[in-house]
């Protein structure tokens, strides 16, 4: 189900993503040409076979596949069959489509299994035999595990708290010491250098009056005046003399040294250098340790939630292994024992699911919207917000664990879509986004985005290929450029 190709229209512009890899940015500022793009592949798909024409194609088993002809249609019913998924719920995961419902369900599913997935729906194995509660065990045994080493791996974040608390209180500590002494290095050095800069120009004011003094007793002769008495110099004219040059001579060279040492000055001392970049790594290491244990104390809140499901699983698996299936002496019993199972277990497949999203709204907004998840979560999932930066990002949230639920369940995913625009994201999160879908693409052959300019330009490393649009309704076209950083192969 690799994407080979996207069609505006039935002649419009083609994207050509035949030879694209990793992350690719479709990158325009209000050109409409993306929305198309995502209309024609939404109606091919929604043809059920019916489509005509040319459209979006696929790279499937034998070769270039249209979406929504028959070819297509059979390898989307193999998918569909190996991993319990809905059409609609492929859709979803595929490339966005639907409301927040559909996406719920499509990662339900992929958590659960094709049998899980039924057994949630209500289908197959109902009966008294036992079957369905027998399912139900399974799965809630496999939930439970899960949950049992989510809670251990985050017991064992939390013990480290305390250590990271030491470290902190001493790497603030030492932090501030380092501090004093580059200030106090700093103020030395300026005092020294300005010091040094006074004592030049004090030697020159003295050497300039000097060198006055000598030129005007030299060119006046015995019958000078004297320039420190007033009386006429005669016969001691040159011994005057002499001692002026002396004197001029010696402040020239005490001169010459102070300049040299203002020179010296005007660079930082290189034990400052060494104080002030110690003082600064000292701090970047306190930051770091500081966000490191805000990030431990949100998992503390994490473990809580964990721990309330795991217990939640455990009393569910023992009702489960108690309730047994007593042959067929109250067909309604077991009935409404069936679906007290089923209600218990899509009511945890929810819960497991939130916790996913609720984990990657966390990281990708550095914990903003930490204490406004709960709210924010229900009123997407009820389908009545659509809009807004927080929306933007629980949306993209929710489709990466939607991709990385299909990995975990072995769905062999050659491309996704990501079809709202990045610049709908709140400017602090737009980086960590690029980011983790970049990473995203280390799995995903493709990952296409729709990225406006500004963002593109902000994270451009992060891109392996971007798509420009350049004016395409006045007649321009789409030009492919590589990004990234490159890519280094090491052989031996």
């Amino acid at each position: 189900m690799r994407i080979s190709s996207l069609q505006a229209g039935s002649r419009g512009p083609v994207l050509d993503l035949r030879d694209s890899r990793g992350l690719v940015g479709f990158v325009g500022e209000s050109d409409p040409l993306w929305d198309e793009f995502l209309l024609g592949l939404r109606t091919a798909f929604g043809s059920r076979g019916g489509h005509r024409g040319p459209g979006p194609v696929v790279e499937g088993a034998e070769g270039p596949v249209v979406v929504g002809t028959a070819a297509f249609e059979a390898e989307l019913e193999a998918v569909l069959a190996a991993h319990g998924l809905r059409r609609e719920e492929y859709g979803a995961l595929w490339f966005g489509d639907g409301p927040a419902r559909t996406w719920l369900a499509a990662a339900g599913a992929l958590l659960l299994g094709p049998a899980g997935a039924d057994e949630m729906r209500g289908g197959g194995g109902g009966g008294g035999d036992g079957s369905a509660g027998g399912l139900a065990d399974v799965w809630v045994a496999r939930l439970a595990r899960d949950a049992r080493g989510e809670v251990e791996r985050l017991m064992r974040l939390q013990e480290e708290v305390g250590g990271l608390e030491a470290r902190l209180s001493e790497a603030r500590e030492e932090a501030a010491i380092a501090r004093g002494d580059a200030e106090a290095g700093t103020m030395a050095w300026v005092r020294e250098r300005q010091d040094a800069e006074t004592r030049l120009l004090l030697y020159r004011d003295r050497e300039r009056e000097l060198r006055g003094q000598l030129t005007s007793t030299d060119e006046a002769g015995e019958d000078g005046p004297c320039g420190r008495c007033g009386r006429e110099l005669g016969d001691r004219a040159g011994p005057v003399g002499e001692a002026l040059r002396e004197e001029w001579e010696s402040v020239v060279q005490d001169g010459r040294w102070w300049r040299r040492r203002r020179d010296q000055l005007e660079g930082k001392p290189d034990d400052l250098q060494g104080s002030e970049n110690r003082a600064m790594a000292l701090g970047a290491e306190a930051e770091s340790l500081a966000e490191e244990l805000a990030r431990r104390k949100v998992q503390g809140l994490e473990l809580e939630a964990a721990a309330r499901r795991l217990d939640g699983l455990l009393e569910l698996s023992a009702r489960l292994r108690g309730g047994g299936g007593g042959g067929g002496e109250d067909r309604k019993g077991a009935g409404a024992g069936g679906e007290e199972r089923r209600a218990r277990l899509l009511s945890e497949t929810r819960r497991r699911v939130r916790a996913r999203i609720h984990g990657k709204v966390v990281a990708l907004t550095g914990g903003r919207l930490l204490g406004a998840f709960p709210e924010l979560f229900a009123v997407w999932a009820g389908g009545e917000g659509r809009g807004g930066e927080d929306v933007a990002v629980l949306e993209v949230a929710a489709r990466i664990a939607l991709v990385e639920l299909a990995a975990d369940a072995g769905a062999k995913l050659d491309s996704v879509i990501f079809p709202e625009g990045l610049d709908r994201l709140h400017r602090e999160d737009r980086a960590r986004v690029v980011a983790a879908l970049a990473r995203l693409a280390r799995s995903i052959p493709v990952v296409l985005v729709c990225a406006a300019p500004r963002v593109a330009a902000a994270v451009p490393e992060c891109f392996d290929f971007l798509y420009r649009v350049r004016g395409v309704a006045e007649g321009g076209g789409i030009r492919r450029q590589r990004s990234g950083i490159g890519a280094v192969w090491l052989g031996g």
